[in-house]
């Protein structure tokens, strides 16, 4: 298992794990996954005609003026579909053997697990450290995709709220989205401590990363570019680095 993980990372967590009731808290797309759960989701209810009012090209022009704003809004359009199609089609995603998802004109990727990633979420839970996601997507798709490949269990992972409602359909009158500094809000919440060890790809997940422990890890699986100038700007003589995606 530590064989793929980078050694200074092993030998880290290590000293982490001397204090007990730590934990960690990572993002979930193209951070834990290669790839996102929450557009391949709603790819594929656009793709089979359960999402009619609000296309993958809908969301592409949305995401480049407001990316939060799309993000509720993939989430919105889910109001009222049955919770088990959800379920489902996730489960379709992730068992699927397709690399990605046609849909008007563009190639969606099916997300995988980052396997460096696995071997780090199974050395922390091993060290005394839990494992905790905060995802910007939809909480049904986070959950199962996370205790799928992850071992994550439910109670850890804090996607967009959802309610369900007695007819077991989803209910979309949420307020809360894990993006940027929600996910702050989400740990300051849900822990009393901040987390020893954050990770993220994308720079809108500096809030996560700074909010880590000052001896903490701090973990970057995006842009070689934009790691370099967070570490530049943010995090000159903290531990932050770089996790290359398999």
């Amino acid at each position: 298992m530590k064989n793929n993980i980078p050694q200074y990372i092993v030998e880290k967590i290590a000293e982490l794990s001397l204090v007990k009731n730590q934990y960690a808290a990572f993002d979930l797309d193209n951070t834990l996954l290669i790839g996102d759960i929450g557009e391949a989701v709603f790819a594929q209810l656009v793709k089979k005609n359960i999402v009619l009012n609000f296309g993958w090209n809908d969301y592409i022009k949305l995401i480049k003026s407001d990316r939060e704003k799309a993000y509720f809004k993939v989430v919105e359009v889910m109001n009222n579909i049955e919770l088990k199609v959800v379920e489902n089609i996730t489960r379709e995603i992730i068992q699927t053997n397709d690399i990605e998802i046609e849909l008007e004109g563009y190639k969606i990727p099916i997300p995988k697990p980052n396997i460096i990633m696995q071997s780090i979420v199974t050395l922390l839970n091993a060290s005394g450290i839990a494992v905790n996601v905060v995802t910007a997507s939809n909480r049904v798709s986070a959950e199962i995709i996370c205790l799928q490949y992850f071992g994550i269990p439910a109670s850890n992972v804090f996607g967009a709220r959802v309610d369900i409602n007695d007819n077991n359909r989803i209910k979309t009158k949420f307020n809360e989205i894990p993006y940027g500094k929600e996910k702050v809000n989400v740990l300051k919440r849900e822990f009393k401590d901040k987390p020893v060890f954050t990770a993220g790809d994308a720079t809108w997940d500096r809030f996560l990363l700074s909010y880590t422990t000052e001896n903490g890890i701090r973990l970057w699986t995006g842009e070689k570019s934009e790691y370099k100038k967070l570490k530049e700007e943010y995090y000159k003589n903290l531990e932050f680095y770089q996790l290359l995606s398999e």
